[in-house]
């Protein structure tokens, strides 16, 4: 069994989803519950309380937050994508990179648009701070969830104090 929480997360709605004690996807929808569904139809859900939720509230306050340390599972994904996760999972905390630098790291040098790609189904986002995946050419490029949060993210990892749960 699949649970489920939500927090209000600035103009969105963060819902945290847990199997056991792995954190397993991060939604950012309006309807995350439904956008979770889509991806996993035969999961089952259940609402619950989920204590890591404490963990995005300090990270949205602008404390700095070590998401490493949380416990992260992978519901699905092929071998290729779980790579590009695994390699976005351990970027340093205020490191961003091009494309081409992540399919580098991930050990796929000449899978930029693949790697690319991964990157859009990451299922962890915050946690895999694919936010600071950034193209070659400038700018901040696509986000499953829009520009705007995109900026957010990139500006509250800029700005966060040196506080570490």
């Amino acid at each position: 069994m699949i649970i489920y929480d939500t927090m209000k997360f600035k103009n969105w709605q963060l819902t945290l989803f847990k199997d056991n004690d792995a954190i397993v996807f991060i939604s950012f929808a309006d309807d995350g519950v439904g956008e979770f569904s889509l991806q996993y139809p035969r999961m089952k859900l259940q609402y619950a309380k989920i204590p890591e939720l404490r963990y995005f509230e300090q990270y949205l306050s602008g404390e700095r937050v070590d998401f490493k340390r949380l416990s992260v599972a992978y519901l699905s994904g092929t071998p290729f994508q779980i790579s590009v996760w695994h390699a976005l999972h351990e970027m340093g905390k205020d490191e961003k990179l091009t494309y081409q630098q992540l399919a580098q790291r991930a050990g796929h040098p000449t899978a930029i648009r693949a790697v690319a790609s991964a990157v859009g189904k990451n299922p962890l986002t915050i946690i895999n701070p694919c936010h600071r995946i950034l193209p070659k050419n400038g700018g901040v490029g696509q986000y499953r969830y829009g520009q705007a949060l995109k900026n957010l993210l990139i500006s509250l990892d800029d700005s966060e104090t040196t506080q570490y749960f």
